[in-house]
């Protein structure tokens, strides 16, 4: 009997300086053949065929999509990030892989659950600098990975408000609050003017700091009560975004953000307020207790929305 070639002894071979040709798509990709091209490609060594390994499987799981719902358990076992908005409309596949030089190159694939359209974005090493005022189309996006995506009917447009993380280099970090909607034609386009920031309108947020650091970026159900606004509006419970205070460590590094790091138990956030997610300063975060079980209500934190209204 002749032994069978399992997929790891191809990739072997291929390793070795053997043709692509064994990494071509089957006539039907199995999750575990997708499984087996994503942890391949991250234990490579060499620069060069990680990303020839990674192509392969950028390629056939874009093919995958096209014949199979996002939800399908072919895709339940990728070590990659999947993420669905909480209308269910869309799905984000996103990934990265470290280069020798400890640049990352990310990888994106956004499934249009209900027209079926299948859209791989191109794929991008990390930016020397994520413009806070840049509109992305055409394919092109800030890049990073994406670890939620906000849906809200309240914003000015159809937007959702997208939470990423980008490990830009070994000495500094960046995560952004961004904007994705689509054109005409169902294609991305990455950031809007709905984030009203200390410095005017902004089409994303980025907080850029220490790799070391921990930074917290979440969304979450709060309890507030703004300053600055008319009496009926004060009184908010509604999910924001809270952001740690980032400052250098020393005075004589302002502006050097790898030396950037929270403040600690000090916060800021944005809040939807007036359809755009408005800056807030020194907030107090305080998750509400589920409906009937406070006993008694605790005095709210207040806190000044930025800029006045």
């Amino acid at each position: 009997m002749k032994p069978i070639l399992s997929l790891s002894l191809i990739l072997l071979f291929t390793f070795n300086g053997l043709s692509l040709k064994a990494l071509q798509p089957l006539q039907e990709t199995s999750g575990n053949r997708l499984r087996a091209l994503i942890d391949s490609a991250r234990k490579e060594k060499s620069d060069s065929l990680r990303l020839e390994i990674n192509n392969v499987f950028f390629a056939e799981l874009t093919a995958a999509l096209k014949e199979k719902p996002a939800s399908d358990k072919i895709f339940d076992s990728l070590n990659t990030g999947i993420i669905t908005s909480p209308d269910a409309k869309i799905t984000f596949f996103n990934w990265n892989l470290q280069q020798n030089n400890g640049i990352n190159i990310y990888f994106l694939i956004i499934k249009n659950n209900i027209t079926n359209q299948v859209i791989p974005m191109k794929p991008l090493p990390a930016l020397q600098e994520i413009s806070e005022e840049t509109i992305f189309r055409d394919g092109n996006w800030p890049g990073g990975l994406y670890y939620r995506i906000i849906y809200r009917t309240d914003l000015t447009g159809s937007f959702y408000t997208l939470l990423g993380w980008d490990g830009f280099n070994r000495t500094t970090s960046r995560k952004t609050i961004d904007a994705l909607s689509f054109d005409q034609d169902g294609f991305p386009v990455f950031g809007a003017s709905i984030f009203r920031t200390k410095d005017g309108l902004k089409n994303r947020v980025v907080s850029e700091y220490a790799s070391q650091a921990s930074f917290t970026q979440s969304y979450d159900r709060q309890k507030v009560t703004l300053s600055n606004v008319r009496k009926s509006q004060r009184k908010v419970t509604d999910e924001i975004i809270v952001l740690d205070r980032l400052v250098p460590m020393d005075e004589s590094l302002t502006g050097q953000r790898w030396a950037y790091v929270p403040a600690g138990n000090v916060y800021d956030g944005y809040i939807v307020f007036n359809k755009l997610w408005s800056f807030v300063e020194d907030i107090a975060p305080r998750n509400p207790a589920p409906s009937g079980k406070e006993k008694k209500s605790r005095k709210p934190v207040s806190y000044d929305l930025f800029p006045p209204q």
